[in-house]
């Protein structure tokens, strides 16, 4: 006999699959990199170097190995600071040299520059995340097909998870770990909240605007600062805040899963958008977190 299930287990039976595969992939990169370090091979196109972090933990650094022709570029990036000397606020840039030989190279290696060509694998990894979220939107808003809707959105977790383990690496893998739980933990706690009724997130007017407008000026800031520089304090603040708005718009989604289950609307194109506004809430609030735990 046939049981009908809820909306909220058909949602999160979609949100936990694809969140499975994002931090599967994600995992799977950074354990393959693991790998590659001990047995001092590449992965991705990528060289790793071991360091250790303030927890006397394991960090892996990626880089890409010295090229075999010369002259090649190489570039260093200075943050905003305070210059002793000239007793004046020096802003937030990007310095390139050029190398000559392999010499040249080690000794600008030294002072921090590294190499500017190379990561190829990953600006296309980025590109076809970018195409598959973008297609993933489209079904999950005009529910044009669920089940070509899936495959698409199934890809697209596929593509994320190493852009997301490549991202952890750059920092430091341990508190991307470290992020993930939390983020597992939020979405559990606002779930249950959200999902309970005692309020009603998504009907409250003053809530959606505060949010809406939030959100807006997270993304004005975002194309701000590709133009004009942010001390480091300004930059985390900023994804103290955005980690907020998204752990409330995950109130918010939880409670509308509510909503619509109780409007009648339980079916699997209903199932499919929530889990796909729940899984976007919960990327960009883990996206948040690491930026906030990042030291650059």
């Amino acid at each position: 006999m046939f049981i009908e299930t809820s909306l909220l287990f058909k949602t999160m039976l979609i949100l936990s699959a694809q969140i499975g595969i994002v931090f599967g992939t994600a995992y799977y990169f950074i354990k393959s990199a693991r790998e590659a370090y001990e047995n001092n091979t590449k992965f991705f196109g990528l060289s790793f170097r071991g360091a250790m972090n303030f927890n006397k933990e394991l960090d892996l650094v990626p880089y890409i190995e010295s090229p075999t022709s010369y002259p090649v570029e190489m570039f260093k990036h200075i943050e905003e600071h305070f210059d002793e000397e000239t007793k004046k606020l020096v802003p937030e840039r990007m310095i390139t040299k050029l190398a000559n030989s392999r010499e040249e190279a080690l000794k600008l290696m030294g002072d921090g520059f590294k190499y500017k060509e190379g990561g190829d694998k990953i600006v296309a990894a980025y590109v076809i995340w970018v195409i598959s979220l973008f297609a993933t939107c489209i079904y999950a808003s005009f529910g044009i097909s669920v089940s070509t809707g899936l495959i698409i959105f199934t890809f697209q977790s596929l593509t994320f998870g190493p852009m997301l383990g490549w991202v952890m690496l750059e920092m430091d893998e341990n508190d991307g770990f470290k992020a993930m739980k939390i983020v597992l933990l939020a979405t559990l706690l606002t779930g249950c909240l959200g999902y309970s009724g005692l309020y009603s997130f998504s009907e409250n007017v003053g809530l959606q605007v505060f949010l809406f407008i939030s959100l807006l000026g997270l993304i004005v800031f975002s194309f701000i600062r590709t133009i004009f520089s942010f001390s480091r304090k300004t930059k985390r603040i900023q994804a103290i805040f955005g980690a907020f708005i998204f752990t409330l718009y995950l109130l918010v989604d939880f409670n509308l899963v509510k909503s619509r289950q109780d409007g009648g609307a339980n079916n699997w194109d209903s199932a499919f958008e929530l889990a796909f506004m729940i899984y976007l809430d919960m990327i960009n609030l883990l996206l948040k977190i690491l930026e906030a735990m990042s030291n650059s």
